[in-house]
């Protein structure tokens, strides 16, 4: 079982938005997955030249079979700003997708750190991403709803359940994770209507 990783970027008040664009951007992220008929890593810019030799004629939308890569994002305020803290098994790909795709909106330059230990307390559960969804816990909805975020990211909306949130604490293995938003979206589901 992997050790839980973790990566954290400071902001100011002013650049909160940081929280934000790091949840899209880690729902856009698609772990590589091994390239079938080859012994030895293929680096990532290769990747994509080689996908044919896969067979992977379908789009990513679903993980055929693979555990579900998560990654849990929190956050953390104080009077000169705040921290977000990425939660997943493994950092290093994620880290090197979010310095590939994201472009400031202030123009600023965010250095981030990776931990191997859980960094402190006092972080607040902000969703949590998978490839192609972003999963939010909200007050005001009674059962498990979607919608489409934008054309290629879907965000499901679960009730904000005190017990729920307390268990996804950022030290929790992503395997414990996953087990119990199953469990938890299974009894978020409307009752079946009996009428005709």
């Amino acid at each position: 079982m992997l050790p839980m990783e973790y990566g954290m970027i400071r902001f100011t008040p002013e650049d909160s938005y940081v929280v934000e664009d790091i949840l899209l951007m880690l729902s856009r992220f698609y772990p590589a997955r091994p390239v079938k008929g080859y012994s030895v890593d293929v680096a990532d810019s290769l990747r994509g030249g080689l996908s044919f030799i896969e067979g992977d004629d379908e789009s990513e939308a679903y993980c055929k079979g693979l555990l579900l890569s998560l990654a849990r994002v929190y956050v953390s305020m104080d009077d000169a700003g705040g921290a977000v803290l990425i939660a997943a098994d493994s950092m290093e790909e994620r880290a090197r997708w979010i310095s590939s795709q994201w472009k400031s909106r202030s123009g600023k330059t965010f250095n981030g750190v990776i931990h191997h230990t859980y960094p402190g307390n006092g972080w607040s559960l902000v969703g949590i991403a998978a490839p192609g969804w972003m999963v939010l816990f909200d007050d005001e909805t009674e059962g498990a709803e979607q919608d489409w975020l934008e054309a290629d990211l879907r965000v499901a909306y679960l009730p904000a359940d005190d017990e729920v949130l307390a268990f996804l604490s950022p030290d929790r293995r992503s395997t414990d994770v996953l087990s119990l938003l199953a469990e938890y979206l299974l009894t978020c589901l409307p009752a079946r209507n009996d009428t005709p």
